[in-house]
């Protein structure tokens, strides 16, 4: 029986993990190196897939004593058997990052120490690579070894501003902070036609957009004091504008959001006067402090949603369609590349067009190449040694080559079979399938349908 869902970041120890693979492949996992027994924790992972296309497959090995149930699949096929976590496209969503979840709970019989191993496959080239993700160790403990809370997080802000004449001015920030990790964010509110360059950003990701200039940490840097500055400049006098302008510095506290507000500040003139009475000088204005490019997320993490108080309980699936996931949804797909010589599809050549509507209800059919580019039915044939009709259809970026069409998926699955023993290397052969025109999992129309799967 699961006690509660533990989702506070100071109840325990988490991991996040990067595994790099080649191809441009990155995965990171904040897997917990902690968990309490008879609870439940959201692990999240997050697929930077490159260039990658196709078939994928990510899988996550735990001892007996865990269960795990699917958050967020991004169109995976999920399941859970043996201890083993998987999630299976056929098709991996042609975004650049894939970000799937699940819930993972430690029962009563869990062991007190383990190793947790992964792996993930995927298709690139036409061939089938696949990669070992280290194994991370996970202690299972009591609510009892739970050290108490910490105490809340505080900041306060202080802003000072100088004229340094010429309608320019020179911003500097002082944030004290105590028990402040991870995320931070520091907002300012210019006045209208200022424009704001960075001086100091004690390793914050800076931007302006419109008004707005911002400092973002992804892992705000650990000193009790941080010294931000800033240059603005307008073609006007601003100075009024300045001495009520508003700001925000938000951080996060126990997985909450909040914000700290910024009050205004007179404008030190000293600066200015100088300036005016040494016309002939210029003033030295800090340089700025160049540290390595960081480059800006492209979705602005400014606030963490709040976790659900209860993971739903989702089905488990049927046994039938377990097997599937596991076997028929692995065989290598989307992997056909024609090469720079192959010919385009002639105007002439009827028999490759686009697939037409099928009659209502679940179809069958078998795809036998895909790819980016459209080539002829000559091609196919000298390449393949495949002379018979095909169609295409387009179908998430890609160009999919297809035949046939059957009401029940033993006589789709019986012509793969067929064209597997014809020793015609396509790079599948598989079934595919759809409902009202609609294409879908094999799966799915299995249990629409209510047919039986066949190896």
């Amino acid at each position: 029986m699961v006690k509660q869902i533990i989702l506070l970041f100071n109840l325990f120890s988490m991991s996040f993990v990067t595994f790099l693979f080649s191809d441009g492949i990155e995965i990171t996992s904040n897997l917990p190196t902690e968990l309490v027994r008879d609870s439940t924790y959201i692990v999240e992972v997050n697929i930077k897939k490159g260039e990658l296309f196709g078939f994928a497959k990510y899988q996550q090995n735990f001892p007996a004593g865990y269960i795990a149930k699917p958050v967020n699949t991004e169109e995976a096929s999920f399941t859970f058997a043996d201890g083993k976590v998987k999630f299976i496209w056929m098709a991996i969503p042609e975004k650049g990052e894939v970000n799937i979840s699940y819930a993972l709970t430690a029962t009563a019989d869990a062991p007190d120490e383990s190793l947790v191993g992964g792996k993930f496959w995927y298709i690139s080239d036409n061939e089938r690579k696949s990669y070992d993700m280290s194994n991370q160790t996970i202690r299972v403990i009591s609510e009892e070894d739970l050290a108490p809370p910490a105490p809340p997080a505080t900041a306060a802000v202080d802003r000072s501003v100088k004229d340094l004449g010429n309608n320019t001015y020179e911003v500097e920030l002082s944030i004290a902070k105590d028990g402040v990790y991870g995320f931070g964010k520091l907002e300012e509110y210019l006045p209208v036609g200022a424009e704001a360059e960075v001086m100091v950003n004690n390793k914050a990701v800076f931007s302006q957009v419109d008004e707005k200039a911002k400092f973002v940490w992804m892992s705000i840097p650990e000193d009790e004091v941080l010294k931000i500055s800033y240059r603005v400049s307008a073609t006007s006098d601003i100075t009024s504008e300045l001495e009520t302008m508003e700001g925000n510095f938000a951080f996060l506290d126990n997985n909450e959001t909040k914000t700290v507000a910024i009050m205004g500040a007179p404008v030190d003139e000293v600066a200015s006067s100088i300036a005016q009475s040494e016309e002939t000088e210029t003033i030295d204005v800090p340089e700025v402090v160049e540290e390595p490019e960081v480059e800006a997320p492209q979705e602005e993490v400014a606030q963490i949603e709040e976790t659900q108080e209860e993971v739903a309980q989702i089905e488990e699936t049927r046994e039938e369609v377990e097997e599937i996931a596991q076997t028929e949804t692995e065989k290598p797909v989307e992997t056909f590349t024609p090469s720079p010589q192959a010919e385009p599809v002639a105007s002439n050549e009827p028999e490759i067009t686009s697939i037409p509507d099928p009659e209502s209800g679940v179809m069958y059919r078998v795809q036998i190449l895909a790819g980016h580019k459209m080539v002829s039915k000559d091609f196919v044939s000298k390449k393949y040694s495949y002379s018979s009709n095909f169609l295409t259809e387009n179908h998430e970026g890609w160009i999919k080559y297809i035949t046939g069409e059957y009401g029940v998926y033993k006589q789709a699955r019986d012509k793969r079979e067929d064209l597997v023993a014809a020793n015609h290397n396509f790079p599948g052969p598989f079934v595919t399938a759809y409902n009202d025109g609609q294409r879908i999992t094999v799966q799915e129309a299995l249990m629409i349908s209510n047919q039986k799967w066949f190896k």
